[in-house]
């Protein structure tokens, strides 16, 4: 087994007010252990759902975790979201969602969702170094998905703040 050493700033973290936004949502009780399985799935299933209803998609796939601490057996809320311009027709299979804006640490990460782990051990120590505090909501938007290369995605991490 290989493992990487991320190098991230000392001061990666940055500071912002996220938009509002309307999406076709998924959502979940899950486990860190269990995470897997919902790759790649639920997100090709949101866009073909979204294409099928007419929507105008407004944004990337985004993954977002309510109550997840790092321990791999915490059980947490897990929504996959696909933005939207706006709710139109009824979906059978997944529901529409307004998602307020919060105040989040972020930083914007290049490389492979394998290492996001190792990315979060890297940023926390960061945040609580800086005086803030998490308040259990994180978002993760994939803004490159890149399956032959995954060394090319890019994946803004939201790390809401107390």
């Amino acid at each position: 087994m290989t493992t990487t050493q991320l190098i991230v700033p000392k001061n990666a973290l940055q500071i912002k007010e996220t938009e509002l936004f309307t999406g076709l949502c998924f959502t979940t009780r899950d486990t860190l252990s269990t995470l897997p399985r919902h790759l790649p799935d639920v997100a090709n299933n949101l866009y073909v759902e979204a294409t099928r209803l007419g929507l105008t998609i407004s944004g990337p796939i985004q993954w977002i975790y309510t109550g997840v601490n790092g321990d791999e057996t915490n059980e947490f809320q897990l929504e996959i979201v696909l933005p939207i311009r706006q709710p139109e027709n009824q979906s059978n299979t997944f529901s529409y969602r307004i998602f307020p804006s919060f105040r989040c640490a972020y930083y914007t990460y290049k490389g492979a969702w394998s290492e996001l782990g190792e990315l979060y051990g890297l940023l926390f120590p960061q945040l609580y170094r800086d005086g803030y505090q998490n308040d259990g909501y994180i978002r993760e938007i994939y803004t490159v998905v890149d399956f032959e290369n995954p060394a090319n995605c890019v994946t803004e991490v939201q790390i809401g703040l107390v």
